[in-house]
C-alpha cells in the first residue's frame, strides 16, 4: 500500500464526495471519482483521433461558379 500527502484543501474536496461517512474512505472516495473520469473519458475521442479523421477525409471545397457568356454567374436552385 502507498501513502500519500494531500493539501488540506484536497481533502476539504474529496469530502464533499463521500456519500456514506460511517464507510467511506479517502480510498473509495478517490476510486469513486476514478471511476466517475473513466467512464466519461470513454465517452470522448482523443485529440489525436479527431485530427487523424480529418487527414483521412477530403476536403469539401466548393465548386466554382459557372458564368454564362455575359460574364454573370449562374444560379442554380435545388427544391
Amino acid at each position: 500500500m502507498k501513502t500519500i500527502e494531500i493539501s488540506d484543501e484536497l481533502s476539504a474536496r474529496l469530502k464533499a464526495y463521500v456519500v456514506d461517512p460511517f464507510d467511506d474512505t479517502p480510498e473509495k472516495v478517490i476510486g469513486r471519482v476514478l471511476d466517475i473520469a473513466d467512464k466519461a473519458k470513454s465517452m470522448w475521442t482523443s485529440w489525436e483521433e479527431e485530427e487523424a479523421k480529418k487527414q483521412k477525409e477530403p476536403e469539401h471545397r466548393p465548386q466554382p461558379q459557372k458564368r454564362s457568356r455575359s460574364g454573370q454567374e449562374q444560379v442554380g436552385i435545388a427544391l
